[in-house]
C-alpha cells in the first residue's frame, strides 16, 4: 500500500509554530494524508507515535546544526539539545546513535550551501520543501540531484508552520501496513518519492516569524515582525 506523509510539521511547540497537534493532525485528515512527522525546533515534542484525528503522529526533531538543518526520524528515543552548535556530522552520528534515520532538510534553501563533504553521514535528503524556495527557487531541484549524486533516499516535507501549510508537500511510501515500523522499514528501503504540491506563500512565513518576535516580546521585535510579514507579503503580490 502507498501512504502520504508530510515528514516535515511544526507545532506551536516551535518558537515560531502557530499550531496545535490536534491542529495539524485535523489539517492533515482534510488534506488525505495518512501521518505525520513532528519535527520542532531542536526538541521532540513527541516521545512516541500517536493517533489523532484518525492520522499517526510520528516524533521527530529539526536540529540545528552550524551546516543548516536535519530531520531526525525515527530515533528509538528523544535525545536532548547539544550545548554547542553542532556540525552536520556531528548531528547525524546523534541521530544514528539514537536509531534514527538523519535527513537534510531543505538542503539548497540557500543556493552556496556546500554539503558534499557531509554527504557520507546523511542517510536522505529532502527533495520537495514547499518553504525552500524563499531564498533559492531552483532549492529543490538542487536537493534532488545531491540526493542522486550520492545515493541517498528523497523525502518531501511542507516544513509547515501552521495548520494551513500542511500537505504542501509530502511523501508517498510503499509500506506493508500502516503502522510506524512499516513506515520507517519503507523509509530505510528508499520506498518513498517526494511530491511537490505547492509552494507555501511568503506571507505564511512572514507570519510564523512574527509569532517568533511576538512570543521575543518588546516592541521593537513586534515591529521587526510586523515589517518583515508586510515585506513578505508585497513579494507575494510581485509574483502574482
Amino acid at each position: 500500500m502507498e501512504l502520504k506523509v508530510d515528514l516535515h510539521v511544526h507545532s506551536d511547540a516551535s518558537p515560531d509554530g502557530r499550531s496545535s497537534l490536534d491542529a495539524l493532525a485535523r489539517a492533515a485528515k482534510k488534506r488525505g494524508l495518512d501521518a505525520i512527522a513532528i519535527c520542532d525546533h531542536n526538541a521532540f515534542t513527541l516521545a512516541a507515535p500517536e493517533e489523532r484525528a484518525g492520522v499517526l503522529l510520528l516524533p521527530g526533531c529539526e536540529v540545528s546544526t552550524a551546516a543548516g538543518h536535519v530531520l531526525a526520524l525515527f530515533c528509538r528515543e528523544p535525545f536532548p539539545r547539544p550545548k554547542a552548535l553542532p556540525t552536520l556530522e556531528e548531528a547525524a552520528r546523534t541521530i544514528r546513535e539514537h536509531g534514527g534515520l538523519a535527513v537534510v532538510a531543505h538542503p539548497f534553501a540557500r543556493a552556496d550551501r556546500d554539503l558534499e563533504a557531509a554527504a557520507e553521514a546523511l542517510d536522505g535528503a529532502e527533495c520537495a520543501n514547499a518553504r525552500a524556495y524563499f531564498h533559492n527557487e531552483n532549492a529543490n531541484a538542487m536537493a534532488e540531484d545531491f540526493a542522486r549524486r550520492h545515493g541517498l533516499f528523497m523525502t518531501g516535507g511542507s516544513d509547515a508552520h501552521e495548520a494551513g501549510e500542511v500537505g504542501n508537500c509530502y511523501t508517498v511510501l510503499e509500506c506493508s501496513a500502516p503502522t510506524p515500523e512499516a513506515l520507517e522499514e519503507a523509509l530505510r528501503a528508499g520506498r518513498c518519492r517526494p511530491v511537490f504540491v505547492k509552494n507555501t506563500s511568503r506571507t505564511r512565513k512572514g507570519l510564523s516569524q512574527f509569532i517568533l518576535r511576538r512570543r521575543l516580546g518588546g516592541v521593537k521585535n513586534l515591529c521587526v515582525g510586523a515589517a518583515y510579514v508586510a515585506y513578505c507579503a508585497g513579494r507575494d503580490i510581485l509574483h502574482m
